[in-house]
């Protein structure tokens, strides 16, 4: 009997190629969608999974209020919260601390490569689930200056051959020996650093104030993460017992006009996905992200599956004497639900089919900026998941129609099909069409306002020069040797040695300062040399920029922007000329120029106060300002310079517009275009299949009316009016959510657009387009049919 539905359901989408086509194609699309939500959502909740006590282990964060009440959830906590509570609680089985500032360039001989790592204690292995593929995990963290590196960094470095016991240097951190090699973890992890090196090589560190001095500082919170594991036995509340009395070391912050401080635990399994906490030293998406995108792919497939429904029951008025005539012959109900049934799962599983291809198609060529995740389609797990979520959709997406269909009463059906109500009318295929046109209205507002957010800021004068400037690394060659070799290249007209790029949001370095009052404040800062100013066309509204004599050895000097003045309660940018900071309460340096307030990082920031430093050490590339003119030429000028300081090393550069304009959120508008497209598409073939479905009970109507003497232009309207109804209906609903949306969205940013009626009006035109393309080519069709057609057999 089954093989029996599956030669009856092929038959059936052969002779209905067009209905086969819009359907598979419709759900193949969708299905698309959710396949990369679900491995998406099946990878980031494989985090973390194979270490050995994960329900007993938790990570401490730090929950911060500024002195002027803003709030901060840090994932990070003081260096020397980890021992305190190894030593000082029962309940606390082990610990475990990483120290995530092990970053920067290593090499071997001539080879360079920048590494992204951590210290931490011999009890990392004892917490996690980490294994070394060589080393032996009691030894390799115990002596200063160890390190074990990942597979995958230990191939870079050393190629196929044997990486322990070979030497790195570190151009900040000095030598270490390679004592293990992690093997690559079984699953995903947020703790994704490249290398690990023994925490008992920081005191060294300290002292030669290569690292601040944090092992003994309880007030310095950044960089530092603590893990514990509790004893069997032991629950959540002895951990916040623990936390509380050891966060008695603040209770004297309110009374300075400090803020306060509070450790608060969070479980292992828990920190991804997860929600965002700063200074966090996880990759993993959070929780907002995760039920984002299963809500958008499962909203397009509940619309697709809709569609399907709809068309299925147009299709259902030629297929009812079908249904008739297998009753009279003796078919039960469940018979013919069946067969219905098995229809739209063939129709699902070819969609899935196509769906793949589709998947297959944008992993490779990376179409429509869709993030898919890196997994093999091959992998039978995958697979299997893939199959069920198919068969699941076919059966949710025919139950309705088979329902429907199979409840014809033969007498009627074969007497006539015209009179047949399905569903008690069209009231819910109706609400059904105002709520796909919504929800497709409100999606391209908040389109349309994301696209001018994003283009206003690639777009916007931040304050500083950005065109014309091309980044080139420094590497540890002397900055000012290099500047004056780069300076000979034609075409080059002032350089700057940088810490980083303004604009960038992680090449910000922050630093606390303290005033003269005692008044503490957190500053945002850049390392720039004496051109800096002149390279970034930054405005001086009082003093200068850094002397020529200005020491590469001890920092005196420091540049501060408009609202750092403001903030230390100084009248005026002259004022402040001369006055006295002290770094880290020890180090003062001396303000020597004020320059007007600009946007150094992103403008969904307001701008806040910052400092320029004389910091040599902290210089990572050098910014040319170049004349317009043969790129590719100047370009091939600087890297045969700059090969000459750094021979056998690949050369890199990048112009800094195009750098800041890789941050505008150009993927993000490419990603919701699709979704957003695909989203207006399916509500239009819904649209579809209910006008399709009206004018072929009408048609008696229709050409009783011709008949009559009605005109093509008549019937068109009396046909179609009440479906632009129903879109202005969507429209009045949908431009007030797109509108409260995309408010919502724009709240993110400090600098943002207007949203505006034309925003609003023209997306509804747009919307409203659309909706009459699809009603028109279905009553232009009825209207304009022959009325001998309809009228022979009464």
């Amino acid at each position: 009997m089954f093989q029996r539905y599956i030669v009856i359901a092929f038959r059936n989408l052969r002779r209905q190629r067009m209905f086969s086509f819009i359907n598979i194609a419709g759900l193949a699309i969708s299905m698309t969608v959710c396949l990369i939500a679900l491995m998406s959502t099946r990878k980031n909740l494989s985090y973390d999974n194979f270490h050995p006590a994960i329900a007993r282990t938790w990570r401490v964060t730090t929950q911060v209020v500024t002195p002027d009440g803003r709030k901060f959830h840090m994932a990070s906590t003081p260096l020397t919260l980890g021992e305190a509570l190894r030593t000082g609680y029962s309940a606390i089985e082990k610990e475990v601390t990483v120290y995530g500032v092990l970053s920067g360039e290593a090499k071997i001989g001539k080879k360079k490569i920048s590494v992204r790592g951590a210290f931490t204690e011999p009890s990392f292995f004892n917490v996690f689930g980490f294994k070394l593929a060589a080393g032996n995990p009691q030894t390799a963290l115990t002596a200063p200056n160890s390190i074990i590196l990942t597979a995958e960094t230990a191939a870079r470095f050393f190629g196929t051959n044997e990486a322990v016991g070979k030497m790195i240097q570190f151009d900040n951190f000095g030598s270490f020996l390679v004592t293990g090699v992690l093997e690559t973890p079984p699953s995903l992890t947020h703790i994704n650093y490249e290398a690990f090196a023994s925490i008992s090589s920081v005191p060294a560190l300290e002292q030669i104030k290569v690292l601040p001095e944090k092992l003994h500082d309880w007030n310095i919170i950044q960089s530092s993460y603590t893990y514990v594991v509790l004893r069997r036995g032991e629950g959540q509340s002895a951990l916040v017992a623990a936390l509380a009395d050891l966060g008695h070391h603040y209770d004297d912050l309110p009374g300075k006009g400090q803020g306060s401080l509070a450790f608060e635990p969070q479980a292992l399994s828990k920190i991804t996905p997860s929600k965002d906490l700063y200074d966090d030293n996880g990759s993993g998406p959070p929780w907002g992200k995760v039920l984002a995108e299963v809500g958008v792919a499962f909203g397009i497939l509940l619309c697709a599956c809709f569609n399907y429904t709809n068309l299925s029951i147009v299709r259902s008025l030629q297929r009812a004497k079908e249904v008739g005539v297998r009753k009279v012959n003796g078919a039960q109900r469940w018979q013919v639900f069946m067969q219905f049934i098995t229809e739209s799962v063939i129709m699902c599983l070819l969609s899935l089919i196509l769906a793949v291809v589709l998947l297959v198609l944008t992993q490779t060529y990376h179409l429509f900026g869709l993030p898919i995740p890196d997994d093999n389609l091959l992998n039978p797990t995958l697979l299997a998941w893939f199959l069920l979520f198919s068969l699941l959709t076919g059966i949710f997406a025919g139950i309705i129609p088979a329902w429907a269909l199979s409840s014809f009463q033969p007498a009627k059906v074969l007497k006539s099909m015209v009179d047949i109500k399905l569903f008690g009318g069209l009231g819910l295929r109706k609400t059904l069409i105002v709520i796909q046109f919504t929800l497709s209205l409100t999606a391209i507002i908040f389109l349309v306002t994301v696209y001018r957010q994003f283009s206003f800021k690639a777009e916007k004068d931040m304050g500083f020069q950005r065109k014309d400037i091309l980044n080139v690394p420094l590497a540890d060659v002397d900055y000012q040797r290099m500047k004056d070799m780069l300076l000979q290249v034609k075409g080059v007209e002032t350089i700057t040695a940088t810490s980083g790029t303004l604009g960038v949001p992680r090449h910000c370095s922050f630093c606390a300062m303290k005033t003269a009052n005692s008044k503490n404040m957190e500053f945002g800062y850049y390392a720039g040399d004496v051109d800096f100013l002149k390279v970034m066309n930054l405005k001086l509204v009082a003093g200068s920029g850094f002397p020529a004599s200005a020491s590469t050895e001890k920092e005196q000097y420091l540049i501060v922007n408009e609202k750092a003045v403001s903030v230390m309660g100084i009248k005026s940018p002259a004022d402040a000329i001369g006055s006295t900071l002290w770094l880290s309460d020890s180090v003062p340096v001396n303000i020597i120029g004020v320059v007007q307030d600009f946007n150094y990082q992103p403008i969904e920031a307001n701008i806040r106060p910052m400092a320029i430093r004389f910091k040599p050490s902290e210089f990572h590339q050098l910014q040319l300002a170049v004349a317009k003119g043969n790129e590719e030429q100047l370009i091939a000028n600087v890297k045969r310079v700059w090969l000459e300081l750094h021979p056998g090393e690949t050369f890199t550069s990048e112009w800094m517009d195009a750098q800041l304009l890789s941050h505008s959120g150009q993927d993000t508008v490419s990603m919701l275009g699709f979704l957003v497209f695909m989203t207006t598409v399916i509500a239009a073939l819904g649209l579809l299949g209910i006008v399709a479905y009206t004018t072929f009970t009408r048609r008696k109507e229709i050409g009783i009316r011709k008949v009559l003497g009605a005109e093509v232009s008549s019937l068109m309207m009396l046909l179609s009016k009440n479906y632009l109804w129903l879109i202005i209906i969507a429209g009045c609903i949908a431009m007030p959510l797109g509108f409260i949306g995309s408010l919502l969205f724009l709240q993110i940013f400090a600098y943002r657009v207007s949203i505006g009626i034309f925003t609003l009006l023209g997306s509804f035109a747009v919307l409203l387009l659309v909706a009459m393309i699809t009603i028109l080519s279905q009553t232009w069709r009825a209207a304009g049919a022959d009325p001998v057609n309809s009228l022979r057999s009464e």
